[in-house]
């Protein structure tokens, strides 16, 4: 009878096929020959040739063309402002303050009534004064008709030497009383026109130093008087700036007060020497004050024109490149569309604004945005063009007459 049972040998045999069967199956054969096949594949790859890198794509960037505008030279200093007048209001007469006629620290105009003092005792004063005056002028008239009289007489030798003479005395005498009389009345009236106290310029008046009925000295400060149309401003500038300073060139003045005025005027004192200390040399300006904005005391930014860079070749200031000899800039042909990189010298700059001294024509299409990425040769997309005019918020042409507004040196100066 045949044995269906297979024996432990059997089953042993029968296992092994089962894992070599799951082992070498169909797709263990298939990716073996994939590997073999990406293998030889790698292994006998044409190398690239060196000389023929990838070329990157364009890259995206922004211009400017290279503009000329004017700009100033220019020179800063500081200092304060002070009146060009500045006069103590004082009485030339003693007596007591009948009145005051003005608010303090207001403007007020020439001739303008400040004070007035009492007086009824000059004017008293003045009428006894005028009364021994015209006693005088009588006894005078008296005494010259008497001298007339003895001068014919002497002449018919009626009356002596002596007689002739004590008349003549006694009319020269009187003449010298009328006189002296005069001057004293003329005197009190000046006295009388003194008690009236005016303003002797336009000007802002401060506070009162003496109130009504009070008694005053001759000589006394009773108030102060500023003349502050116009300021005056003194600064310092270093010597090197020496042959540059000339009287007459524009000045302006920023105060903090007025952050967003400017304020003009002109040189009219340069100090013929220089400081030996300091290497400095002391220049004053008036400034115009036509509203009374200004004020003395004032802490003040001067800034001096000392001349007109015209035809100033500028960039955008962001076109920049800092390299180890200096700056650099991109420039774009549009013809071919690739970058070149260029060396600049740089001159004045402005806020966002540079002017280029040697590198770059009038017109070149330099790099704005985009520079960070680029090499020399490299290829270029523009997406972005400013226009031929946009460094004209910057041109700081000068007027024929001076400055035209303060907004026209926004940032400039």
């Amino acid at each position: 009878m045949e044995n269906h049972q297979n024996s432990p040998q059997d089953q042993e045999n029968k296992r092994k096929r089962s894992v070599l069967g799951r082992i070498f199956s169909p797709w263990t054969f298939l990716i073996l020959i994939l590997a073999v096949g990406v293998y030889f594949y790698l292994e006998h790859e044409p190398e690239q040739e060196d000389d023929e890198p990838r070329e990157r794509p364009p890259a995206a960037v922004e211009l400017a063309p290279a503009s000329e505008i004017t700009l100033l030279d220019t020179v800063r200093g500081v200092g304060t402002l002070r009146p060009v007048q500045r006069v103590d209001i004082r009485p030339e007469t003693s007596g007591r303050i009948k009145t005051v006629h003005f608010q303090e620290g207001t403007f007020i105009s020439k001739n303008e009534l400040l004070f007035q003092i009492e007086e009824q005792k000059l004017l008293r004063r003045l009428s006894s004064q005028e009364a021994a005056l015209d006693e005088a002028r009588a006894r005078l008239e008296n005494l010259l008709r008497n001298y007339q009289r003895f001068s014919m007489l002497r002449s018919q030798e009626v009356v002596s030497e002596e007689e002739y003479d004590q008349v003549k005395t006694d009319l020269e005498s009187t003449r010298a009383q009328v006189r002296r009389l005069k001057a004293d009345v003329d005197h009190v009236r000046e006295e009388i026109d003194d008690t009236v106290i005016r303003a002797p310029f336009d000007g802002f008046i401060s506070e009162r130093l003496a109130d009504p009925g009070s008694f005053v000295s001759q000589g006394e400060t009773l108030s102060v008087m500023y003349q502050i149309d116009p300021l005056r401003i003194s600064f310092f500038l270093p010597e090197k700036y020496f042959a540059q300073t000339a009287v007459d060139q524009k000045v302006r003045v920023a105060v903090p007060a007025y952050p967003d005025e400017s304020f003009e005027g002109q040189v009219d004192y340069i100090s013929p020497s220089i400081d030996e200390s300091t290497r400095k040399f002391r220049v004053r300006a008036d400034i115009e004050n036509p509203d009374n904005l200004l004020r003395p005391g004032f802490f003040a930014q001067a800034t001096q024109i000392l001349g007109q860079r015209v035809d100033s070749l500028v960039i955008p200031e962001k076109s920049l490149v800092a390299v180890r000899d200096g700056y650099m800039v991109f420039t774009v042909d549009p013809e071919n569309g690739r970058a070149r990189a260029q060396m600049v010298s740089t001159g004045m700059r402005r806020p966002g604004l540079v002017q280029i001294t040697d590198g770059l024509s009038t017109n070149d299409l330099v790099v704005t945005a985009g520079h960070m990425q680029l090499e020399d040769g490299a290829r270029v997309e523009i997406v972005e063009e400013m226009d031929d005019d946009w460094a004209g918020q910057w041109d700081e042409s000068l007027p024929d007459e001076g400055f035209d507004t303060a907004e026209q040196y926004t940032g400039g100066l």
